[in-house]
């Protein structure tokens, strides 16, 4: 396959990964209606299990050994702080806050590189820092009194989120993917089972089905971004990842009848545009 198709194939992943995960986050939204968060976080983490299981089985026992195990438990303690408040502001906010703000991850990361992995900032990524952060302030509006304390929860999600993208980071040099997706599926599955709501509703029909498919559309949206790095570079790839923005938007629209507000546009606009640039700089630097 030429490079050209290549690329093509992992943009398609790309959107299809997060047209899975948006899809995951409009059925969140709803089963948080009725349900509690921690139930639609036990169903997520139990499905997500199960799947895992089935990828150790088929890649075998050896693809869950691994030389960094502290890397790992990092790594999944910090996907399981995304995940819990990622799922808590699709409850309290609306998708399209919510998401916005949590896509500042990768600005996050870019600036933690730094202590956590003593990379050096140039004057041109830490422009792109500063522009994704203006964006963020756009949205959550502070010192203002359209600020809300709830507009915290998806930053706090996107801190926990960066810190896992550098873990994998470095984790994925020696270990296999299967093995990430192990252990941070049981990791969330016991943190479920700690906090196990005393109010626990068990659904039945559409809604047992909807609670089953957290895991499983959650499993494959990371499956398809994992298609899409083997196909295409980051700098390829990685503006289609803004495609969730869209599909939340319309779903958001026609499901909640959500309407996404002026600051909300104009902050997007600027994690977007910060975003990209980041993936792109550090493309270029990796190829120097």
């Amino acid at each position: 396959m030429n490079y050209n198709k290549k690329n093509i194939l992992g943009i398609n992943f790309m959107i299809l990964a997060m047209l899975s995960l948006s899809i995951n986050d409009i059925t969140y939204k709803y089963f948080t209606y009725d349900f509690p968060v921690w139930e639609a976080i036990f169903f997520r983490a139990l499905s997500g299990s199960i799947i895992s299981i089935f990828l150790v089985y088929k890649s075998g026992i050896s693809s869950i050994k691994t030389k960094k195990p502290i890397r790992h438990f990092v790594r999944a303690t910090s996907a399981v702080g995304c995940v819990v408040l990622y799922i808590y502001g699709i409850k309290f906010l609306p998708l399209s806050e919510n998401i916005a703000i949590s896509h500042s991850a990768p600005i996050i990361a870019a600036l933690l590189a730094v202590p956590l992995l003593s990379e050096k900032l140039g004057i041109h990524r830490m422009s792109a820092i500063l522009i994704g952060f203006i964006g963020v302030l756009i949205i959550v509006k502070p010192g203002t009194d359209l600020f809300h304390l709830k507009s915290l929860i998806p930053i706090g999600s996107a801190i926990f989120m960066a810190i896992g993208y550098l873990a994998t980071r470095s984790i994925m040099s020696t270990d296999s993917s299967t093995s990430i997706v192990f252990y941070y599926s049981f990791a969330l599955l016991f943190t479920s089972i700690i906090f196990f709501p005393a109010d626990f509703i068990f659904p039945k029909n559409l809604d047992l089905l909807l609670a089953l498919s957290l895991g499983l559309m959650g499993s494959a949206g990371h499956y398809f971004i994992s298609l899409a790095a083997k196909n295409a570079d980051v700098a390829i790839t990685s503006p289609f990842e803004y495609s969730s923005f869209i599909f939340v938007g319309i779903m958001g629209y026609i499901f909640f009848s959500e309407i996404p507000t002026q600051s909300v546009i104009i902050g997007s606009i600027f994690i977007i545009f910060s975003g990209i640039y980041i993936a792109y700089r550090e493309r270029k630097l990796e190829s120097i």
